[in-house]
């Protein structure tokens, strides 16, 4: 959905503000993560809160047929982290508010969200989706052409 912004935010696909006036960036409405309108179809993750029994079974089909070759599952490591200088989550691009125990970093790969933004968060350890979005975009595929659509069997 497309999104006001009142306050610095931060994109959870390339890391940078969101800046300008107006509807500047989409949130989903399941996990709450926020990316610039220019970012939103390079984003490879899956919804987290999309994991339904369609979903299943669209992951199994697609196994069967040697699909899903992006299909990433790699959990973060999250413990508690005090922070000594303001920062954003990467998750919903907001400020990490407190003065200590403000939010949760992963030890591996160090990002960085709030408690409540925990379990939405994709398990996407250690891949940069950015540059993954590049080496994918100059082989002519985006996030959105990357769905996995099945014709009915007649």
């Amino acid at each position: 959905m497309a999104l006001f912004l009142r306050q610095p935010t931060f994109c959870a696909h390339c890391k940078d503000f969101i800046w300008g006036l107006g509807k500047q960036g989409y949130q989903c409405q399941i996990c709450t993560v926020v990316v610039h309108k220019r970012c939103h179809e390079q984003v490879l993750w899956k919804c987290p809160g999309s994991r339904i029994n369609a979903i299943d079974e669209l992951q199994t089909e697609a196994a069967k047929q040697g699909l899903g070759r992006f299909n990433i599952n790699m959990p973060h490591r999250f413990t508690v982290h005090s922070y000594k200088r303001p920062t954003f989550c990467d998750h919903c691009g907001s400020m990490l508010y407190g003065l200590i125990n403000q939010g949760l970093q992963c030890s591996v790969c160090k990002l960085n969200v709030h408690k409540r933004c925990q379990r939405n968060v994709a398990n996407n350890c250690g891949i940069n989706a950015k540059q993954m979005a590049l080496e994918l975009a100059q082989l002519g595929l985006t996030g959105d052409k990357m769905s996995i659509r099945f014709k009915k069997k007649h």
